[in-house]
């Protein structure tokens, strides 16, 4: 818990904010902080996808095939460099949104 005095401070300094509570502007900061998190990583995945004209999960499976149209025009080190920046994207928004989607859950009881 917080103690007393600060409390109460944070108490008035969230009410000037025009939330509420302490809870509630903790709450819907997180969220919003989530939301940010996720959206970023979800951008990132939504580069790749653009620039390579497919979703991970075909990327990994047609990555392997040198003779593949689509990708041989990108060199062996930047797909590599993708595939974990991609891979490291996707388990992060999957994170964020997950984190997001059970503190507005939460939020609900």
């Amino acid at each position: 818990m917080i103690a007393g005095e600060f409390h109460e401070t944070l108490q008035e300094a969230v009410h000037a904010l025009g939330y509420q509570n302490i809870t509630d502007f903790v709450r819907i900061q997180t969220a919003s902080q989530l939301a940010q998190k996720a959206a970023y990583y979800q951008s990132r995945v939504e580069l790749y996808e653009q620039k390579y004209g497919m979703r991970y999960d075909e990327f990994m499976q047609r990555v392997v095939d040198r003779e593949d149209i689509q990708l041989k025009r990108f060199g062996i080190i930047e797909k590599e460099d993708d595939s974990f920046d991609w891979d490291d994207s996707l388990h992060s928004f999957n994170y964020y949104k997950q984190r997001l989607n059970a503190v507005e859950h939460a939020g609900t009881h």
